[in-house]
């Protein structure tokens, strides 16, 4: 099994490469080359306020539970706590790891970045 430094790792060189093709990569890479004690947490009360129902978000970082999400949301996400995972599946929403979703050549079109 990979270390979280490897995993990690992983992730920025995939980014890196889609980086050289979009000029959206270029701001996640940019965001996930941060030391991990600044990367950002997103909560899903903040999810609520800045979205509608059937948004597709990246979230830089890691999606905490604090709060409720009141509609369905595609988010993809470096990290999720538990019951931040399982609170976005339960309204119908699609929480994906952004580890995951690099591994298909992803149709970043209609994504809002947030945190």
């Amino acid at each position: 099994m990979k270390s979280r430094m490897e995993k990690y790792q992983h992730i920025v060189k995939a980014i890196n490469k889609l980086s050289k093709e979009e000029n959206f990569w270029r701001v996640v890479a940019e965001n996930l080359r941060r030391p991990r004690r600044k990367r950002r947490v997103v909560n899903l009360y903040e999810l609520n306020r800045l979205t509608s129902p059937n948004d597709k978000v990246l979230i830089l970082g890691k999606l905490l539970a604090t709060g409720l999400l009141k509609h369905p949301l595609y988010v993809v996400a470096f990290d999720f706590s538990d019951k931040s995972y399982e609170k976005v599946k339960a309204v119908g929403g699609s929480p994906i790891y952004l580890e995951d979703f690099i591994k298909t050549k992803p149709d970043i079109s209609g994504f809002k970045i947030i945190g």
